[in-house]
């Protein structure tokens, strides 16, 4: 009896001891940014039991006493200590032990500590890019990250120009984006700024060699903003402005009919001045006023609701972002719905979906900047109105001297709109069938449906300026992309020092395209009501339709190791297959490595006072490019209709030829880097050079008359190119507390990037860039790319005697046609022709230098920003300088009588003034277009006051002024000296076109928490 006795005490104690442990699982997060961290470590206090947190910074301990304690720590952050007391969940917030912070940073696939990166990864929160408003988050990137150039225009709905460690490749500049893992194309205009948790820019091949194709511009990774378990949080932003356009100074009515008059009058001609508008607009008519207003207005609203329980979290969030452009007509909406949850079903699995549907509408946003800087100041906005008629458009009186067309009239006539509906869904499971080991899978759509409409009337101001046929037309486009990607990823630590994770996955997408657009002319009237393409003539009409698609399957690995936390390596492998290439050259393979080594984790460091952080880091790696048409291995026909016997038939001919023979293209990328710290982490400094190279570029050449074909001058695209970059950054952060007050940041960075073609087309020079008939920029083998090419402008001629001088050695006349006044073109290889072996390289729209300079502090309940951005070095091609000339009797710029020669010494810069400009001062492609474009502009000044609890309690107040673009340091003469970085290509950039500049924009602001 007392044997049983003893048995069942004994089972007792067991099942008592068995009740008193359970299972603990949470999540770890950063204090600061609310990102999970990766690498924490969980462990119970006074026990060998522990484990380190996964991707999603969770963890899971089995068997843990119901009054153990467990401790939570990670490298950079301050130890946690906290009794179960019987919690199942415990969810934690570590905060940070010193100033640098060892965030968690996105990565292709997954996520790593800063600490642990081996490549070259830049981070930009949220909270940075929302201090700037704009329609695209690229534009509140610019001076925020080294190596990368950003070039903005001021358009509504303008996408900025990005270029990562400059060019590589004519087929494209703009990275790829990547939004919560779903590829979204090069555009991210229709993202809401305020979704945005972080962005990621990966800048070297090493790590975005992970995305293979399209990665060879870089990768930009943009991570949206999830829930967090606890009550529901409510953050409201409302943003409100005007942005305007410093006004040019142009000649008025007075001068302009003077510097019309001095035109013939040098040339020994008589005037042609029409002097009609002394009677009928006797004070003259001041276009830049009457075209361009004064303010456009600028709206941004955004409210987001988050919060959770342990099973399910939530983020929803709705935004309104309106700019209207500077003229009557323009505009650029968008609405912005976004949902995104996460449930947990038990330890093993959980699923996320986010579903993100948008609006956008626009009208298209005339360009007559140009046409109201030339048009004639004395013409008048309207024929008197006994000349009108019932049309309306015909009520615009026509230029009296020149033949800029009537802008007010281009503007009343403007009729073009879009609307685009479109939805991001993207859905994952994520399993975990055994601690460490995660299984994820993710379905990712991205559809969009744009109908755009188009109205042209008919009218009639002059015989030159008259549009016979009305025509309308629509145009219906629908994309729908999908990718699906598949992961398997196992992480985990050996014997405390060895840190191991490997993920391997298989990914498939498809994007397609289908277009349909029809147009009809001659409607019965200019009517809204018979805006229908069903109401023109259907003799003359046309109509055409599209269906492209491109698929991709990849398989892609990756390995991560580190040492202790001081030797750290990164290997990866992707095998992209493309549907754009023919069979035999569809798959290619992109490899990369990357290692680090962090010094101050040595033992022989240990004592030394000077550094808080030092890594070396280095890296390698290849990535590819298909940026090229879908049907480009296809050699397809196309109708024409021709006669044959007198009779009007329809043929087909050769329209487009393939080449079967294409492949990738690739480019190779080595860098190497040092990360320091100093004086506690307060002063970090980073440095890299880095070094591209493209292999096999894809590039559309011209056909050959020796095949044969129709079109001699159709393009066929081959793989014979190559480009390099190579260049360095430096970046340097400080930032401290003084008193318990005030703190304060300044951060500077600087980077430098050559761009050359190692070789084109084989072909002799590309010439790009069309003026008077010639060409402005040549890009030849072996040579920097996109440089001005022309004549060198000498000063001007001051006498007869200079002009007759200007000979070669035998007194043959170099310019024959030129007077006193007139530009001295140097004669290069001294043949006594000015003629195209003259010409020379004259200018470089690429920078020496590119920086940025960000400041920002906080007192008390003041905060402060400003932002600075800048490029050094640089040219443009200004073309507004030909508003000198008057040519086709244009106006100019004011002052233009007198800064014109105008006697010997009067100057040496603005030619005379000519009618005839025989001398080509005007028209011939010149240094004396080109200044230099170097500029730093302040991108962004805001300051903040938060309002106190005991004044709002426990909701959170800040309101806000912001000046965006305030002032601009710079010498270039003309509106804009970024605009010209943004238009064109990458070989075909720099010029000043008069396209819409960057506004200055004036915001006040409110942020309201609950």
């Amino acid at each position: 009896m007392k044997k049983q006795f003893l048995v069942l005490c004994l089972m007792l104690l067991s099942i008592c001891g068995y009740a008193q442990t359970i299972t603990v699982k949470g999540t770890v997060t950063s204090a600061s940014d609310k990102l999970p961290m990766i690498g924490a470590t969980v462990q119970v206090k006074g026990a060998g039991a522990g484990t380190i947190t996964g991707l999603d910074g969770d963890y899971i301990l089995n068997n843990v006493a119901t009054d153990a304690v467990l401790v939570f720590s990670s490298i950079g952050y301050d130890t946690q200590e906290i009794k179960v007391n019987g919690q199942k969940v415990i969810n934690v917030v570590l905060k940070e032990a010193s100033e640098l912070l060892d965030e968690v940073v996105v990565i292709g696939y997954g996520a790593v500590k800063k600490s642990d990166l081996t490549s070259s990864i830049a981070t930009v929160k949220g909270e940075e890019i929302t201090q700037s408003v704009t329609g695209n988050a690229m534009d509140a990137l610019q001076g925020k990250v080294s190596g990368v150039q950003v070039a903005s225009g001021g358009g509504p709905g303008t996408a900025p120009k990005v270029l990562i460690r400059g060019v590589t490749t004519v087929n494209g500049s703009n990275p790829l984006y990547v939004v919560d893992g779903m590829p979204v194309g090069d555009n991210i205009n229709f993202l809401n700024s305020n979704d945005i948790q972080s962005m990621e820019v990966l800048k070297d091949a090493s790590a975005a060699a992970i995305y293979g194709t399209r990665a060879s511009n870089g990768v930009i990774l943009i991570t949206t903003k999830k829930g967090q378990s606890g009550k529901a949080n409510v953050n409201f932003t409302a943003s409100v402005g005007f942005q305007n356009i410093a006004k040019p100074k142009v000649a008025g009515p007075a001068e302009y009919k003077e510097v019309y008059n001095a035109r013939y009058t040098n040339d020994g001609s008589v005037s042609n001045w029409n002097d009609t508008g002394a009677t009928t607009n006797p004070g003259g008519t001041d276009w830049w006023d009457t075209v361009v207003n004064k303010t456009a207005m600028v709206q941004n609203y955004a409210l987001s609701v988050s919060g959770g329980t342990d099973k399910l979290v939530y983020n929803f969030s709705l935004g309104y972002y309106r700019n209207d452009s500077q003229f009557d007509y323009g505009y650029w909406d968008k609405i912005n719905i976004r949902l995104n949850t996460e449930y947990t079903f038990n330890k093993y699995v959980k699923m996320g979906v986010d579903i993100a549907p948008r609006m956008e509408s626009w009208d298209d946003t005339p360009n007559q900047f140009g046409s109201a800087m030339s048009m004639d100041p004395t013409t008048p906005v309207y024929r008197p109105k006994e000349e009108w008629d019932d049309n309306e458009y015909n009520r615009y009186q026509r230029s009296y001297n020149n033949e800029t067309w009537n802008p007010v009239a281009s503007i009343a006539r403007s009729n073009a709109n879009s609307r685009e509906m479109g939805a991001l869904i993207n859905a994952y499971l994520q399993v975990n069938p055994i601690q460490k080991l995660t299984l994820r899978t993710q379905f990712g759509t991205n559809a969009r449906f744009r109908r755009s409409d188009s109205f042209t009337p008919e009218f009639r101001l002059h015989e030159q300026e008259q549009q016979q046929l009305n025509e309308v037309s629509r145009q219906s486009q629908e994309w729908f992309d999908w990718n699906w990607t598949n992961t398997i990823t196992y992480a985990d630590t050996f014997a405390e020092k060895h840190n191991f994770n490997a993920m391997a996955g298989f990914t498939a997408e498809r994007y397609a395209w289908y277009n349909t657009k029809a147009l009809r002319r001659d409607l019965p009237s200019n009517d809204d009501i018979m805006q229908e393409v069903d109401a023109g003539n259907p003799d003359n009409a046309s109509a055409e339709g599209t269906t492209t698609f491109n698929t991709m399957v990849s398989f892609l690995g990756r390995v991560m190791y580190n040492y202790a936390n001081k030797y750290y390596i990164t290997a990866s492998l992707r095998a992209d297959g493309s549907s754009r290439f023919p069979a035999g050259n569809k798959y290619a393979l992109f490899p990369s490595a990357s290692a680090s080594w962090r010094i101050t984790s040595e033992e022989f460091m240990e004592d030394q006072e000077i550094f808080s952080d030092l890594k070396l880091r280095g890296g390698w790696g290849r990535v590819g490019n298909q940026n090229i048409a879908d049907d480009a291995t296809l050699t397809l026909l196309g109708q024409s209709q021709y006669y044959f016997n007198d009779v009007l038939a329809n043929g087909y001919f050769i329209s487009t030829v393939g080449n079967t023979n294409l492949k990738w293209e690739t480019v190779e990328d080595w860098n190497v880097g040092v990360d320091m710290a100093f004086l506690e982490n307060r002063l970090g400094v980073t440095f890299e050079y880095f070094q591209k190279k493209s292999k096999d570029m894809l590039y559309q050449k011209q056909n050959v008359l020796a095949l044969g074909y129709d079109q001699w001058n159709s393009q066929i695209w081959m793989n014979i190119g190559s480009m390099n970059a190579k260049g360095w950054e430096l970046g340097i952060d400080w930032h401290d507390q003084i008193g318990k007050d005030f703190t304060y940041n300044v951060g500077l960075n600087l980077s430098s990037v050559r761009n050359k073609a190692i070789r084109f087309s084989g072909d002799g020079a590309v010439y790009t860039g069309g003026f008077h008939g010639d060409q402005i920029i040549s890009n030849i083998d072996n040579a920097l790319i996109s440089r001005f090419y022309g004549y060198v402008a000498d000063g001007l001629f001051q006498n007869w005697e200079e002009v007759y001088a200007h000979t070669n050695e035998h007194g043959t006349l170099v310019q024959p046609n030129a007077q006193p006044g007139d530009i001295r073109f140097k004669d290069l290889n001294h043949d006594g022709n000015l003629d195209a072996n003259d010409k020379t390289w004259i200018g470089n729209p690429y920078p020496d230098l590119m920086l940025g300079f960000n400041l920002g502090f906080t007192y008390k309940n003041i905060d402060f920003a400003a932002n600075f951005y800048g490029t050094i070095g640089n040219d443009i091609y200004n073309k507004t300088k030909e508003m000198y000339s008057g040519t086709a009797g244009q106006n100019v710029w004011a002052g233009t009588f007198d800064k014109a020669w105008h006697g010997e010494g009067t100057s040496n810069d603005i030619p005379r003034l000519s009618y005839g400009d025989y001398n080509q001062n005007y028209s011939r492609v010149s240094s004396f277009y080109v200044e230099d474009g170097s500029y730093v502009r302040c991108k962004l000044l805001q300051i903040g006051y938060t309002f106190p609890k005991s004044l709002v309690g426990d909701t959170g107040l800040r309101i806000s002024f912001s000046a965006q673009n305030p002032f601009t340091i710079t010498s270039y003469s003309g509106m804009d000296p970024e605009r010209p970085a943004m238009d064109g290509s990458v070989i075909e950039t720099g010029i000043d076109n008069t396209s819409y500049p960057n506004p200055r924009t004036f915001l006040f602001g409110i942020d309201l928490k609950f």
